[in-house]
């Protein structure tokens, strides 16, 4: 299989989590030179267009009377360490936000450190959230350097949780099936989807997904590779299998159409052919990852 490191997968840092419960060397950090601050509101990034900047010194965290508190570690590498934390106020000279969707089209991060980014914008949207116990309805607390929040009543401890996801390559013979979820855009198709349930693998998730959507019974299942998605915080599992039939009955509540397509018009497709039939994700989607591994086998 190709190698391939789908969008928001590269995460270099490491994320000290030995450090994190002393508050006196995480303090240290936020005010140490070589520290670096991303900046969120929701899933879009405050950036300085201008000057090609999207990680921030510690004076612009002055500037906007940020709480230390609300400031989450991230990690280090190569000696520096990076935290994140939330800024919805107006923003002043050159700084502007942008969405994460289009950020990753310009040029202002390595691509092998999007993963910062995927979790920066994780926890921050996890935070914001869960700001109230969901045992007692009492306000919660930031500790733990950004990786835990406390009830002030009841004491309950709350993590941050990730949604996991499987996203289907299904194949039969030459052909997969593509759908197009009943938000998508006329003409955009991708593969199907689905959450991973309570007491469910990813494998049985997969298959279970595929029958609910397209009546499809799978079989031979096995895992790709993942993405961090950060809209808001969901873990993509990439995952393969055949299907038994080619002929589909859809749930018109999650598809408004499915196809099976050859494998040469996606080949085509991805190599910029445009078509009046279908088109596929964007290269930050871990869809169009699956589909390219696909067409070079």
């Amino acid at each position: 299989m190709k190698n391939l490191y789908p969008y928001f997968s590269q995460n270099p840092l490491n994320r000290l989590d030995q450090i994190r419960r002393n508050d006196l060397k995480v303090e240290k950090l936020k005010e140490s030179k070589n520290t670096l601050f991303l900046l969120f509101d929701g899933s879009s990034i405050i950036i300085d267009e201008k000057n090609k900047i999207c990680l921030f010194q510690r004076n612009l965290i002055n500037e906007y009377n940020i709480a230390n508190e609300d400031i989450i570690l991230l990690g280090e590498y190569e000696g520096v360490t990076y935290f994140a934390t939330t800024l919805k106020a107006e923003l002043k000279n050159n700084l502007s936000k942008i969405s994460l969707r289009d950020f990753v089209n310009l040029d202002f991060l390595d691509e092998n450190k999007f993963g910062i980014l995927a979790q920066g914008a994780s926890v921050l949207n996890w935070h914001e959230s869960h700001q109230f116990c969901s045992s007692c309805g009492n306000k919660t607390i930031i500790v733990n350097a950004g990786w835990r929040r406390d009830c002030v009543i009841c004491k309950k401890e709350h993590f941050p949780r990730v949604d996991s996801a499987v996203i289907m390559l299904v194949t039969f013979g030459e052909y997969c099936l593509l759908g197009r979820g009943v938000n998508f855009k006329e003409g955009r198709y991708s593969c199907l989807a689905g959450y991973v349930e309570s007491g469910e693998t990813f494998e049985g998730a997969a298959q279970r997904e595929l029958f609910e959507e397209a009546g499809i019974e799978g079989y031979d299942t096995e895992y790709l590779f993942s993405q961090p998605w950060p809209f808001p915080s969901t873990l993509m599992v990439g995952m393969r299998m055949k299907a038994r039939t080619q002929e589909l009955t859809l749930d018109k509540n999650e598809i408004a159409d499915a196809i099976w397509v050859h494998k040469d018009e996606v080949r085509a497709v991805l190599n910029g052919k445009e078509t009046s039939i279908f088109s596929i994700p964007h290269k930050i989607a871990i869809a169009r990852n699956i589909l390219e591994v696909w067409v070079e086998e």
